[in-house]
């Protein structure tokens, strides 16, 4: 049963989101490191659940004021909408969640607003505003520009997209299976009364039936497996063939795929992960506790005359920075921090980047193209770009389980499995 002091730790994560800009991820982590680790489900399941359906609640409980919010206690908005969103998605009884959130108001500093959110609670029990919350996008929780953004992109399956985002995503992992087979693991993890059931799509994937904390994961700490969305173990399928040679990871952290391709892919003759040197620490954390070794570039791609050495890569991944669309069931901060006009200048980094990235490529060799985005413009168009600035790009075909073909690569749209990710192989001939 979520306390006071549950209550306040969520609503403090909310606030940091909704109205400083952090991330969802350092927000967590700042706010949780503070509790006892039996505490810091519940505060992540408030505070992330009141994320994913902020744009559902926000003008309805709103609407229960009698006057707007002073700037000096906007963190109360955050309080009543971790309220509303206990009281309509927990299994809890109303008189506790009522009460715990009350007493929250007095934890956060705010003793004199007590009252005032009693009673927009007991109000909300009493009468919901439905007429408020019928729009769609309070029917989905996803901003309007983004919801019109998808439907241009998926006109026939924008429903499906948008309807998958307010899920809690699965927790999956990727079995190493240079160190232990798939069918193994699953044994493993049953030994320890965790269950789990092979991925539908990648031969790699385990997922469990709960979620849970890595340090309780049999043979993690090992290397046997990585946290790693079944979406996103499609890589290696985008790089057959492979022949052997030079690997170049670019935008690599936290290493997922990096690390992914040296188990999957044979005769690597090296592998290089690059990026910013702000986010190349994960990539090696990673590498070490899987027992592999790549090269670790902190640098910036588009200055490779200052960590290029110039011979040419047979194979080069760019997993590009991007809107992070189809990754919202996973990331529900990304619908409070995108804007429409960020799609563009995505857009134009992915461009920048695959420009920069092509005149590394052998001739013959394979530049493989991913985002988690969903949308046309950060997926196909740079590659139309790409296209008409060098006339030695070759558009390969490449098949991805269960994806739908776009005019360049493959779309793995979010379900109930996997989040949703875009793949394209392009050759230089």
């Amino acid at each position: 049963m979520p306390t006071a002091e549950i209550c306040a730790a969520a609503t403090r994560i909310v606030h940091a989101v909704t109205k400083k800009g952090q991330s969802l991820d350092r927000a967590t982590f700042s706010e949780c490191s503070k509790l006892k680790p039996e505490n810091r489900g519940e505060v992540r399941e408030i505070s992330w659940g009141t994320l994913r359906w902020w744009f559902r609640y926000q003008a309805a409980v709103t609407s229960k004021l009698n006057r707007p919010i002073s700037k000096k206690d906007r963190i109360l908005e955050s309080l009543l909408l971790c309220g509303v969103y206990q009281l309509d998605h927990l299994n809890e009884p109303d008189y506790a969640v009522t009460s715990g959130t009350v007493e929250a108001a007095r934890v956060l500093g705010l003793p004199k607003t007590a009252g005032l959110v009693n009673g927009v609670l007991r109000s909300w029990l009493r009468n919901k505003p439905n007429d408020l919350m019928s729009s769609e996008e309070c029917t989905f929780a996803i901003p309007s520009w983004l919801l019109q953004r998808i439907k241009s992109s998926w006109p026939d399956e924008w429903e499906q997209v948008v309807g998958c985002a307010n899920q809690k995503p699965p927790m999956t992992l990727r079995v190493n299976t240079l160190k232990i087979t798939r069918s193994e693991f699953i044994e493993l993890l049953g030994r320890e009364n965790i269950k789990a059931r092979e991925t539908s799509i990648s031969p790699w994937g385990v997922t469990l039936e709960k979620p849970r904390d890595i340090s309780s994961i049999p043979g993690f700490s090992l290397g046997f497996c990585s946290v790693q969305d079944e979406a996103a173990q499609m890589t290696p399928l985008a790089c057959i063939p492979f022949d052997g040679g030079r690997v170049l990871d670019a935008c690599a952290a936290p290493g997922g795929k990096t690390t992914h391709l040296i188990e999957a892919l044979k005769n690597i003759e090296s592998v290089t992960a690059i990026d910013l040197p702000n986010r190349t620490r994960s990539i090696n954390d990673n590498l070490d506790r899987l027992g592999q070794s790549a090269q670790v570039i902190s640098a910036d791609i588009l200055n490779d005359k200052k960590w290029c050495d110039r011979e040419r890569y047979d194979l080069i991944l760019l997993d590009a920075p991007c809107s992070g669309t189809g990754v919202i069931k996973r990331h529900p901060d990304i619908r409070h921090h995108r804007r429409s006009s960020d799609i563009s200048t995505y857009a134009l980094q992915q461009s920048q980047l695959l420009s920069a990235l092509w005149p590394l490529l052998r001739i013959g060799g394979q530049l493989v193209y991913v985002t988690c985005s969903i949308l046309k413009e950060e997926n196909d168009a740079p590659i139309d770009n790409l296209i008409q600035k060098f006339s030695d790009v070759q558009v390969q075909d490449i098949t991805i389980p269960t994806a739908i073909g776009t005019k360049n690569g493959q779309q793995l749209l979010p379900n109930n499995e996997h989040d949703g990710l875009f793949y394209a192989a392009l050759a230089k001939v």
